[in-house]
């Protein structure tokens, strides 16, 4: 587990944390001071930051994946004026079902609910004389609500769901309990209470949420506009990487014969799939509302990256990482004597994807840092 970077200046904190890091390179392209550089680390990444940073916060404004957090920043201050918000939430409409929390990628969303059993469960209790002690009624009960006491039965209304058991099998018919339940359907809407709480620096308004809620209660807007250039003749037709990496799932395929690469709406333009592409085939154009003023510088340094086996027992040379890099097999990866050979690869375009599919977990990706 990579350690979270903590910047402390100003009366100020910035925090960079790499759990949730995509290595979209957004930070890097507008931090007006250069501060920040972000590199491969195995199946994650991490940050270097330079004394230059003035934890001004504008990284953590626009981290679309909520890896860089900051409080009080001026771009934040914009946004609520022009009155930009990443999801719009009516809670007239919102049934608190947790559909939007369990689909949301990045654990934006949290439904708190609870549900009042009373509103649901409704009848009436009756308790005559005449209880002989059989504890049949005790026995049956579900929910353990009854008790015998001074020769009398007691019922717990919390607890009791008027199920009508222990009513039923009184032998001395002491018990009479009759159940509404069935006729409260009109109950349900009031009998679920709670609340939708949104983390907005974690959203990445990738509008799924928006996607699967049944009473269409969410909207989510888009920080950025702008357009996803596709170029054919650039793209290798093998190539997934664009789409395995896509934090948004929003790169889908065609083949009719040849291959289409295509954009939906979840297209947040945070650039990952233009950073990564080995043929250069994809280019993101992205604009902020006229009120935010913004340049995008270009970032695509030449880095060293080390390649290696963690332990060459933990490598059998199936091939497999070989099989899933885009680019020349014997450039980037090579395997000698049934092991990945460590190397220095200046071509690899540090993906990652040979990681993750290591079905051993035993190799090890690295971008050599560099001063920033």
């Amino acid at each position: 587990m990579l350690e979270r970077t903590v910047i402390k200046k100003y009366n100020r904190i910035l925090e960079f944390n790499p759990e949730n890091c995509v290595g979209c390179g957004i930070c890097e392209r507008i931090c007006p001071k250069s501060a920040i550089a972000i590199y491969r680390k195995n199946d994650r990444f991490e940050a270097m930051i330079s004394e230059k940073c003035a934890v001004c916060g504008i990284c953590a404004d626009f981290c679309f994946y909520g890896a860089i957090r900051h409080e009080g920043s001026v771009y934040r201050e914009i946004m609520e004026e022009i009155g930009f918000r990443k999801v719009m939430i009516d809670e007239g409409l919102c049934i608190l079902c947790g559909l939007c929390m369990r689909g949301c990628p990045r654990g934006a969303i949290k439904v708190l609910r609870r549900i009042d059993l009373k509103k649901l469960r409704k009848g009436s209790l009756r308790i005559d004389e005449g209880c002989i002690d059989c504890k049949l009624c005790i026995e049956v009960c579900p929910t353990k609500a009854i008790i015998i006491k001074n020769n009398k039965p007691e019922i717990n209304e919390e607890r009791c769901i008027y199920c009508e058991m222990c009513s039923r099998i009184c032998p001395m018919n002491v018990l009479e309990v009759i159940c509404d339940s069935c006729r409260n359907i009109a109950e349900k809407i009031y009998a679920v209470e709670g609340k939708v709480i949104f983390d907005e620096q974690a959203c990445s308004m990738c509008g799924i949420c928006e996607e699967i809620c049944p009473k269409k209660a969410l909207k989510v807007a888009k920080l950025f506009t702008g357009e996803q250039m596709w170029f054919k003749e650039k793209c290798l037709y093998h190539c997934t990487v664009c789409r395995d990496l896509c934090p948004n799932f929003a790169i889908e395929y065609e083949y009719i014969p040849d291959k289409i690469v295509k954009f939906n709406q979840r297209c947040n333009f945070c650039g990952t799939c233009e950073k990564f592409c080995p043929g250069e085939a994809i280019k993101i154009e992205k604009r902020l509302p006229s009120e935010i003023k913004i340049d995008f510088r270009e970032t695509k340094p030449v880095r060293k990256k080390l390649i290696r086996v963690k332990s060459k027992d933990l490598c059998s040379g199936c091939g497999i990482c070989t099989s899933y890099c885009p680019l020349s097999k014997e450039e980037i990866i090579e395997i000698v004597n049934g092991s990945v050979l460590e190397k220095e690869a200046m071509d690899c375009i540090a993906c990652g994807l040979c990681v993750k599919i290591c079905p051993e977990k035993g190799l090890e990706l690295f971008e050599i840092p560099e001063k920033v």
